[in-house]
């Protein structure tokens, strides 16, 4: 029996160059790429929509999703421009046991978050879910990045 849309495979992040994005993400995920390869030709362009395309790539495999790091070559990537209100807007959200730590290891990173992290009260209009934690941050690319350290309902079961 086929498999439904239940479970993710993998999440593509688009970046200008694909040398100085793998450290970045290996630092932060804590484990290196498992391939890097390339991709590319008009049968890979039409199931995109392009007339023609070459993509480097890299994988990376975490414990629940697989992140693939895309540059393309052929078309030019150009920079998209976003926040997280806009209508298409995506961001790709990481679990934590302690957002603290999880944000002190950012810092020491070299990866400033947009603000402090937040921890959801009464006041912020939920029903339940309390004390769970949030923080966004961006990659170099711009990308949204979130951190959570779930509680309630915000846990996966």
């Amino acid at each position: 029996m086929a498999k439904g849309f239940s479970v993710v495979n993998h999440v593509g992040i688009t970046v200008k160059n694909l040398d100085k994005a793998i450290p970045f993400y290996e630092a932060l995920f804590g484990v290196k790429v498992s391939n890097i390869d390339e991709l590319g030709g008009k049968r890979m362009a039409a199931v995109q929509g392009l007339d023609d395309t070459l993509i480097k790539y890299a994988n990376v495999h975490l414990d629940n999703i697989n992140i693939d790091i895309l540059e393309y070559d052929e078309p030019k990537s150009t920079e998209a421009k976003y926040s997280n209100e806009q209508v298409s807007a995506m961001h790709m959200c990481f679990e934590v046991d302690d957002i603290k730590a999880a944000v002190a290891r950012l810092k020491e990173l070299g990866i400033e978050p947009e603000g402090e992290p937040m921890f959801f009260e009464e006041a912020d209009g939920l029903k339940s879910g309390f004390g769970t934690g949030v923080v966004y941050f961006k990659d170099p690319d711009g990308a949204h990045l979130e951190l959570i350290e779930p509680k309630g309902p915000f846990q996966r079961g």
